[in-house]
Parts: C-alpha cells; structure tokens; sequence
C-alpha cells in the first residue's frame, strides 16, 4: 500500500513539475534572483557605442526609471544611460 502511495505521489510530483508555465518559470527566477542574485554581464555604453565599463557575477539588479541599481563587491553600483544587462 505504502509503495503505491509512493509510486502515485511521485507521478503527481512529476507530471506538476513539467507542467510548469512559462508565468511560473519567470516567477521562480524573480525569486532567485531576489535571493542570491542571477549570473549577469551588466556592460555600459558610451554615446557613440563603444563600452565603458563592464560588470559580471552574480547580481540582483533593480531597473527603474531608466536607472540600474546593483551591488558589486559591496558597493551600490548606479548607472544610467544606454546599457545591456544579459543573463548567462
């Protein structure tokens, strides 16, 4: 009894996780992110294109207004203007 109440919860388990949204998947990388922060380059441009300053590890980046606001080496890193935040 115990094996098919195991064998069935499993298969619920399992058949819930690959019905995952892609709301659902977005919501735990918030949440990740909120955490411990996601894997990111953050590079800044000048106006004419060419990079100005480039940022990787691991970061939660908060965007508002046009302005990124990000913790590096325990500094509040704030930057504006044109630039590219990509998740690795």
């Amino acid at each position: 009894m115990k094996r098919l109440f195991l064998t069935v919860l499993i298969l619920a388990m399992t058949s819930l996780i690959a019905s995952c949204t892609e709301s659902q998947r977005q919501g735990y990388s918030h949440w990740k992110s909120d955490l411990i922060g996601l894997k990111r380059t953050i590079t800044l441009y000048s106006a004419d294109g060419k990079a100005i300053k480039t940022w990787s590890g691991r970061y939660k980046v908060e965007v508002e207004n046009g302005t990124a606001r990000f913790m590096h080496d325990g500094k509040a890193i704030y930057i504006s203007g044109t630039f590219i935040i990509e998740e690795e």
